[in-house]
């Protein structure tokens, strides 16, 4: 602890609303554009990435996530920067899943009262970051004693300001049979980073780069604002892995879904690292905060033209909603709908 530092016991919830805030201010670095002002008319509720209203002016769209220390995060093996940059990043790849850029954040502290007031400084360094460099900033929040501590942050976007006064947000209901489905990018390097961080592992070589995609993922939002100002109606934000929130796509959309294997992007490191594991990461790994998007072929096409690190993975297809992993030649592997869940049926 650096000298004189003080606990949030100490500090009081105001001490720290006004350290924390300044904290922020000190850190933040405003977009040159104006932010559009909020909207009323709800049009997508609760059950996807963001709710959505429309006004006067055009749509907003809101999310919240959370991050619980033991469940999200630990501190034995994440610095306080990298938490708060997760924290943010949660939230801004949810608003860039509807297409969307990230606006006015709210966030809350749960906290043990033993935290340092350093701690939460390098907490607030770390979304003021990645505020920094994917758009939004905070406007406010709440702290709460909690045994055990958490972040949670409320985020509302708004539509990009350049020539699209009416954007319509990407819902996961969209997906049609003869839709491609496609990733912006590589899957399964933040579970493979996760997974070394608990067993201990060096952050060298092959290992790093995996590392860092785990503390540092970045979400995809001048991306999910091309999809969606450019005939893309369908996507999904990957925090629960692949499978997981393309079996919500399908359930949704009423459809089933074909994935190919062998068209997964995943990182040379991973393969490296987790020779026979990485297709269970690839599948079932979260906290990348890529996007999955379904379209027809043209769409896609225009998107790859786009962003090169776009990959179509599989097929929308008519039938039950489930998942299906074909091998290389062509032969179901497994049907599944798993990734992550905070309380999965016993």
């Amino acid at each position: 602890m650096p000298p004189n530092d003080k606990t949030v016991a100490e500090l009081g919830e105001f001490g720290l609303i006004d350290r924390l805030t300044a904290v922020f201010e000190a850190n933040f670095e405003p977009e040159p554009e104006p932010e559009s002002a909020f909207r009323l008319d709800l049009i997508v509720g609760n059950g996807d990435d963001a709710a959505a209203w429309e006004g006067p002016a055009g749509t907003t769209v809101f999310t919240c996530d959370a991050m619980v220390a033991g469940s999200h995060f630990d501190l034995s093996y994440s610095t306080p920067a990298d938490v708060g940059w997760r924290s943010m990043v949660s939230a801004q790849s949810d608003i860039a899943a509807m297409g969307f850029r990230p606006a006015y954040s709210t966030v809350t502290l749960g906290l043990t009262g033993n935290e340092t007031g350093s701690l939460l400084d390098e907490v607030y360094v770390g979304m003021a970051q990645a505020c920094s460099g994917f758009g939004g900033r905070i406007v406010g929040g709440d702290v709460v004693r909690s045994a055990t501590m958490f972040i949670s942050v409320a985020m509302v976007g708004s539509e990009s300001p350049v020539g699209h006064s009416s954007t319509l947000p990407m819902t996961r209901s969209g997906a049609k049979p003869g839709d491609l489905i496609a990733v912006t990018g590589p899957l399964g390097g933040s579970a493979g980073g996760l997974r070394l961080l608990m067993s201990g592992a060096s952050p060298s070589g092959p290992a790093k780069a995996l590392i860092d995609a785990h503390r540092r993922p970045e979400p995809s939002v001048a991306t999910g604002v091309w999809l969606a100002t450019n005939g893309v109606g369908c996507a999904v934000d990957i925090s629960d892995g692949l499978a997981a929130d393309l079996g919500r796509v399908c359930r949704a959309s009423n459809a089933a879904a074909a994935i190919q294997l062998a068209d997964l992007p995943v990182e040379p490191e991973l393969k490296a690292v987790f020779p026979d594991d990485w297709p269970e990461l690839a599948l079932g790994g979260g906290e990348g905060y890529q996007l999955l998007f379904t379209a027809p072929a043209e769409v896609v096409e225009a998107a790859l033209a786009m962003n090169p690190a776009i990959t179509p993975i599989g097929e929308i297809v008519a039938g039950e909603p489930q998942v299906t992993v074909l091998d290389k030649n062509g032969s179901p592997l497994t049907t599944l709908m798993s990734g992550h869940d905070h309380f999965p049926k016993r």
